[in-house]
Formats: structure tokens, sequence, C-alpha cells
């Protein structure tokens, strides 16, 4: 009988005979040691016949047995896995996120873990993913013990990833032909196109006006936008737009709040809207933009999207803004605080009402800051909140992750815009592992001898030092410092610049500007260390300007058509101080102005000894006057040049100082074309030192060269009512 067994029929015995006594160890490797015995005597006995083959089988199956018993024989084990199946959430491109795959040995015998992979499911891929802290196999888990795999998901812009971890074990629930599956399911990388604002709006305006806004394209998804051709507007010819020049298609990588402040261009397109009003209607118009993002589908070129942007001049109505509609809050460590501000511009003619400001999210991590809106704390407004035109109002936003990974919410204002009744804001954020660093920023007035404050007073004209060398981290080291300019007077343009002593800018933990006009000024600090944390408070110096002279005139003044105030190109506008008596419109001695600033060490006027501190050609200002000793019972007349228009109409505003307060502040006063005059005001000086301001407020096609200023009606008026003295011959 034995003699007659082939050598292919012995084989099969063996399996056969190894599987009824000892399926788990063969057929579902139960028992390693002893399969690997089982291929020992396999290797040995190649030559032998089929007979051989049986009688080694019978054999065997006296030395093995099922459970614990038999050679190297241990318990088979039940396995459990935690979670049955893993599903990650939008991963930015650059970013990872891991989850922790448990598996658990749920028995009082030992499991072994033979296969542990991963493998695509039908028609997706792997790509992207990647299996982490993976024993080494075979792997025992002890009765009632654990072991975690790391599962890691890493985008590679090729679309979403789909797979599943296969494991093999000593369960003999499950064999090698039907193992143990947990599929593994990611959301693909697409870019998606954010317009910041979505409606661009204009509040009615008669012709010869001029206003300009903008509006920023970003990709706020995971994978880059495309852009495929330059923006394209139609419509009322009262509108249209500036676009800086590009290549085409146009790729904007996704938003990064860091990478965009010192390279803008890798992730934002700026477009300007201009609106000149003729008075033949066209209020409306439409920008058109062609993106890969299609959520919005082109209806005519397959595969692409279509983005139509709104441009409209409404009637009287409240409109809303927000200084950003994308916010990110960074980086942040698990357990700390980031915060942010929310201001809204009311941006129509008419008042603004916020009914209700909501916060949408799917943890607990934001959390909104609405400061005496909300007196109980609920996080709820209290009532509704008006805001006048052109008026701004602001709230706040924290975020506290209290895990690891990225999180998104959403801010709902709900408003009366007719137009925007609920206006989103989103938000994103990541948590992390670490420790903030603490930003710490002191300010001095240069060639002044003391020790930096976080607050401090100045005089109008001094230089500013900012120091934030005493920033630390308690878990690194600060590598970077980002200035920001919080608040500066109306109309002032504030500019952060190396320091005197560092001209080639090789220490960004300082910083120096001039106070070119009086009023305040809120410079912030925040600081980022080598694990890319920003600090969770932001560090701020606050500088009083008060004019120190007995008359402090300023001069600003904005060009809407200015691309770039300031930059070495602009409007010339000019500041004249004339003494009235014997004094000439731009005539010497006796007026002030660039091409008699009155700066050499003999004074052409005595006692007063005025002169023009600043004179600026190029665009915005400011220019100021100031007068140390006016004389008792005299008159000044104060005056506005348009000496060169370069970017249309210039929109000037003037301020008076008397003894460092703010008496006079004029508003804006449009100057429309080279040449044109503004005579102002008038100021009067007591005998007993008091100052009293007329407004004029007149306007001339043509500086009055060599005229004397008007003895306005106004003066007489108020002279005779307040018994105002003179030493001229004026009334």
């Amino acid at each position: 009988m034995w003699g007659g067994i082939s050598k292919r029929e012995g084989i099969r015995y063996v399996v056969c005979s190894c599987a009824l006594v000892w399926p788990a160890s063969c057929l579902r490797r139960q028992n390693l040691k002893s399969v690997r015995r089982m291929q020992s005597l396999w290797y040995m006995g190649k030559g032998w016949t089929g007979a051989q083959l049986v009688l080694v089988a019978a054999m065997m199956l006296g030395l093995l047995a099922c459970g614990d018993r038999g050679i190297g024989g241990t318990g088979a084990g039940v396995i459990e896995v935690s979670p049955t199946q893993i599903g990650f959430a939008q991963v930015n491109l650059g970013d990872s996120e891991t989850q922790f795959l448990t598996i658990s040995n749920r028995s009082d015998e030992e499991l072994q873990l033979f296969e542990v992979t991963l493998e695509a499911v039908e028609g997706g891929t792997t790509a992207g993913l990647s299996l982490g802290a993976l024993p080494e196999l075979p792997y025992t888990i002890g009765p009632q013990q654990d072991a975690v795999v790391e599962v890691t998901y890493t985008p590679d812009g090729q679309g979403a990833a789909s797979g599943r971890v296969r494991i093999l074990s000593s369960d003999p629930r499950y064999s090698e032909e039907s193992p143990l599956y947990v599929n593994v399911s990611t959301l693909g990388n697409t870019p998606e196109l954010l317009v910041d604002p979505p409606i661009v709006r204009f509040a009615r305006a008669t012709p010869g006006a001029f206003e300009r806004r903008e509006v920023r394209l970003i990709n706020i998804g995971t994978a880059p936008l495309t852009i495929y051709e330059e923006p394209v507007y139609g419509g009322g010819e009262d509108f249209s737009i500036e676009i800086p020049e590009r290549a085409y298609p146009l790729t904007l990588q996704p938003f990064d709040s860091e990478q965009s402040l010192e390279e803008p261009e890798r992730y934002e397109l700026v477009i300007g809207i201009l609106y000149q009003p003729t008075g033949q209607g066209g209020d409306t118009g439409e920008i058109a933009i062609e993106t890969d993002d299609v959520r919005d589908p082109h209806p005519v070129r397959e595969g692409r999207g279509l983005t139509r942007i709104d441009v409209l001049a409404n009637a009287d109505a409240p409109c809303i803004e927000v200084d950003s509609r994308n916010r990110n809050l960074g980086q942040v460590p698990i357990g700390s605080v980031a915060r942010d501000r929310v201001r809204v511009t009311n941006c129509g003619t008419k008042t603004l009402s916020l009914e209700n400001i909501l916060l949408d999210q799917q943890g607990d991590s934001f959390e909104l800051d609405l400061g005496s809106w909300d007196s109980n704390g609920d996080g709820q407004m209290d009532r509704a909140v008006s805001v006048a035109r052109d008026t701004t109002v602001e709230f706040g936003v924290r975020y506290v992750p209290l895990v690891e990974g990225t999180e998104r919410a959403q801010i709902v204002i709900v408003n009366d815009d007719p137009i925007q009744p609920e206006l989103p804001v989103d938000l994103v954020a990541r948590g992390a592992d670490g420790e903030c660093p603490v930003a710490s920023a002191l300010g001095r007035v240069r060639g002044v001898s003391g020790t930096g404050r976080p607050s401090l007073s100045a005089i109008p004209l001094q230089y500013v030092i900012l120091d934030g060398s005493q920033s630390s981290d308690p878990d690194g080291a600060v590598v970077d410092y980002e200035w920001e300019v919080l608040q500066g007077p109306p109309g002032t343009l504030v500019q952060l610049g190396p320091t005197q002593d560092d001209p080639l800018d090789t220490d960004g933990s300082r910083r120096e500007f001039r106070l070119l006009t009086a009023g305040t000024y809120r410079i912030g600090l925040n600081v980022i260390d080598n694990d890319g944390f920003r600090s969770c408070e932001q560090a701020v110096v606050e500088i009083t300007s008060v004019p120190d002279q007995d008359i402090h005139i300023e001069l600003t003044w904005t060009n809407p058509e200015d691309p770039d105030e300031g930059d070495s190109e602009g409007s010339d506008v000019d500041l004249h101080l004339t003494k009235m008596g014997p004094g000439r419109w731009a005539e010497e001695p006796y007026s002030i102005y660039f091409q008699y600033p009155n700066r050499s060490e003999e004074p052409i006027w005595n006692p007063e000894d005025p002169s023009l501190d600043i004179d600026v050609r190029d665009g915005a200002g400011p220019e100021n006057i100031t007068m140390r000793t006016p004389s008792g019972c005299e008159w000044y007349a104060v005056g506005v040049h348009y000496y060169r228009q370069l970017f249309g109409t210039a929109y000037a505003t003037v301020r008076i100082y008397i003894q460092g307060s703010l008496r006079y502040e004029s508003t804006l006063q449009p100057l429309e074309r080279t040449g044109e005059f503004w005579d102002v005001a008038r100021i009067h000086w007591s005998a007993e030192g008091q100052a009293t301001i007329v407004e004029t407020n007149a306007l001339y096609p043509a500086l009055p060269e060599g005229q004397a200023p008007e003895v306005t009606n106004a003066m007489v008026d108020e002279a005779a009512a307040l018994g105002l003295c003179s030493t001229q011959q004026l009334y």
C-alpha cells in the first residue's frame, strides 16, 4: 500500500493530515515553530518517495496537538482591532496626520501576529499612506494585552488615497485567504478659491467722484489652484479693474499666513476695482475668473470652474465688510490660547445693524470673545450692535486646541446688509505638542537716554526704536520676529524699517520708525520659534506723540488712484502759513511753505520763529509747520496748494494743535487738479496766549501768489463777539 503512493500524493497527505489535526498551525500560521519544523523535514526529504512522506506524516501526528500541546504549541488568541476603520479628514499638502490602530488580544492565551501590511483596494491607491511603530514580526501579544500601530497620511497631491490594513494572526477566525482588514479612507486634496470680499460694493456717488477697492483671490484649498486666464471685467462703464502683470496660467499655492507675508504673489492675486461714475447709469458689473476649482462648473469649458464677482454701486443701504474672510491662527501648542480680532466695517451709507454672531465648529476649540456685546459671558450677543457709516468695530476669537491636528470653524455674522445678510468668516488653526514662545516688545526714543518701555510719550518727528530682543522660548529658540502696525494717526503712513545702526537689517528683533504726525501709535510683535509656533500673546508698544510747540499744523492727503502711496512716486500737496498784515501768500518773508521753510539759525520772523519741518513730494504726506512763540494779537492764515497732480484727485486733511491739544480737524477736502488752492482757516493768538481758530474753507482754481489772505466775515464776526485784539489793520 505505502509503496504505491506517489510523491505528489504523499505531499497532499501530509498537508491534509496536518489540517485535520493542526489546522491553525499549518494553514493559519498559529504555531510558526512547528511549521518551520515541518518545512525543515520537507527540505530534508526532497528526494523521498511518497510512502516515506506518509510515514513522516504519521510520526508528526503523534507529536502535534491543537491548542498549547505539541512542539512549540501556543494559544490561538482572539484578535480585536480599534478602530475598525480609519478615516482621515482633509490634510493639507506638505502636512501629515497620524491615527493609531490598536490591535488587542482578548483571550487568556497568546496571540501571534504574522503580518501587518497596507494594500490598495480595487480602484484605489495607498499613495501617501504608511505604517509606523510596527513590531518585529512575528510578534506575540500576551493575554489581554495590546499592540499599537501608527497609520500616517501624507497627501501627495495625486487625489484621495484608499486602502486597507491587512492583518494575519493566529486567531482561527481569520485565514490567509480571508484575513482581518481595517479599511483606510482619506479626503482628496483639491483647490478652493476664496474671493475676499465676495461682492465689491460702493456707495452710489455723483459724477466726478472716485473710489478704489481691492479684491483678494486666495487658494484656501489643499492643492495648488490654477487661474487659467487673466480675470475679465464686463458691465457698466462706471467700473474698471487693475490687475498686476502676471503670467497665465497662474498657480496659487494653498494659503499659508506666514509665507504669504514674504512671498504674497505665490498665495494671492489682488485685483483693484475703480469706481468713477459718469452719470450715465452702469452701476453694476462683473468680474469673471476661470480656475480649476470646479465647485461652480464653467457652462462651456469642461473641467473648468467659473467664479463671478459682482461689482455694485448701491443706492442708500448698509454694507458689511470684514478685514479678512479667511483667517489662519497658525500652529498652537495644545492647551495654549491663540487670539485674533475680526474687524467689521460699514461700507454703506446707512447704519449697519449686527444682529448676531454665530460660531459653527465640530469640536470646542474655537471660542468667540464678544467683549461688552456679551455682558453675561454666554457667548451670545445681548442685543444688536449699530455701526455708523465708515465706522469699524471689532470682536475677538480664541483658539484653545485640546488635541493634535488641523481644525476648522466658521463664524457667521448676521446683519441687515441686503446683499450679505449672513457673512461667513472661515477659521483654521492647528494644535500641536510644544510651548508658545513669549513675545516682549519695548520702545524708546532715539537719542534720549533711558530704558525701553511698553508705553511712552514722544514729540512729532522724533524716531522711536522698537526692541523685541528680550523675547524668549521656554523649549527652544526664537527664530523670527513679525512686527505689525496696529494703529497710527489717521492719514499717516507708518513704515517700520531697520535701525540706524543696522542699515543692512541683520537683526529682525529691532525696528525703527519716525513719528511723522501727532497722535497714538500701536505697534505689535509676534515671534516664531524653531518649531514653527507663533507667540500666543502679541506684545504691543504704544507711543503717544504730543506736539511741544504752541502751534502745530499738519497736512496729510490720500490719492485713491495711487497704487502705492508708500513708494517714491506720488502727488505733491503743499502746506502754507502766512502772517496776516504784512504777509502775502507764497511770498517771502512772511509766508512759510516749501520754498521758504525758515529752517536756518536766523529766523525770518521774530519772535514767532515758524518753520516747515517736513516737505513731502511723493504722495500721502505728511507736511507740518510749527511755531514756538506766536505773537499776541496776531492772525495767521493756513492754506493748502495742490502743487502737482499725478494720481487724480487728492483728498487733503488739515489738523491744528494748540499747545499739544487737537483744536481743529478738517473733513477730507477733494483737490482735483494741479494748481488748486484751499484756503483752510485763520488762527488768532491773544495777548494772554489763547488761540481762536476760524474756519475759512474756500477753494480757488490757482494759488493766490503775492495776494494777502482774505479778511473774512467770519473773522470779523468772531473778533466782535469775543473782543479779539489785532496789531494789524485787518477789520
